[in-house]
C-alpha cells in the first residue's frame, strides 16, 4: 500500500495508523461475532462482473436480496467502565420498550423498498427484452438487405 498526500509520499507515518485502526476494528467485529454478508450477496461480487450486463443482473439481484430492515436486537457499543455497562443496559432496556415503534415504521419502509425494487426489476427485464428484439430485427434487416446498413 502506498499512501500520498499532496504529492507527499505518507505510507510510513499514516500506513501505520490506518493499519492499527483496521485492527482495532476487526477485534470489535470479532468481539460482537459480526458474519459478513455470504459471498453471493456481498457488494464484493459485483467486481467479479465480466460485463455491464453481468454487472446489472448481479446488482438487482443484491437489491432484491437486501432491500429489506429489520429490528432484530444487536450489540451496543458502549464506553469502558461502570458508567459505559449502565448505558449499554439502559440502551438494551429502552430498545425492547421501544421497539415496537420502529417494527411499525419497518415494515413500512420494508413495503415501500420491496415496491420499488420490483419495479426496477420489471424495468430491467423489459429493457432486456426490448434490447434483444431490436438486436434480432437488426440482424433480420441486416440478412434481408446484404448485411450492409451503415
Amino acid at each position: 500500500m502506498k499512501i500520498s498526500v499532496a504529492g507527499q509520499d505518507r505510507t510510513h507515518d499514516l500506513g501505520r495508523e490506518l493499519r492499527r485502526q483496521v485492527e482495532a476494528m476487526e477485534h470489535v467485529a470479532a468481539s460482537r461475532k459480526l458474519a459478513p454478508f455470504p459471498p453471493e450477496i456481498s457488494a464484493l461480487a459485483l467486481a467479479r462482473a465480466q460485463s455491464e450486463a453481468e454487472y446489472l443482473d448481479r446488482l438487482i439481484g443484491l437489491i432484491r436480496c437486501r432491500n429489506a430492515i429489520d429490528t432484530l436486537d444487536f450489540a451496543i457499543p458502549r464506553k469502558p467502565g461502570a458508567t459505559g455497562l449502565f448505558m449499554a443496559r439502559l440502551k438494551a432496556l429502552l430498545w425492547k420498550l421501544l421497539r415496537y415503534q420502529h417494527d411499525r415504521v419497518a415494515f413500512r419502509q420494508n413495503l415501500i423498498n420491496t415496491q420499488l425494487t420490483s419495479t426496477l426489476e420489471f424495468e430491467f427485464t423489459q429493457r432486456q427484452k426490448e434490447t434483444a428484439d431490436l438486436k434480432r430485427r437488426v440482424t433480420e434487416l441486416e440478412k434481408q438487405g446484404g448485411g450492409n446498413l451503415r
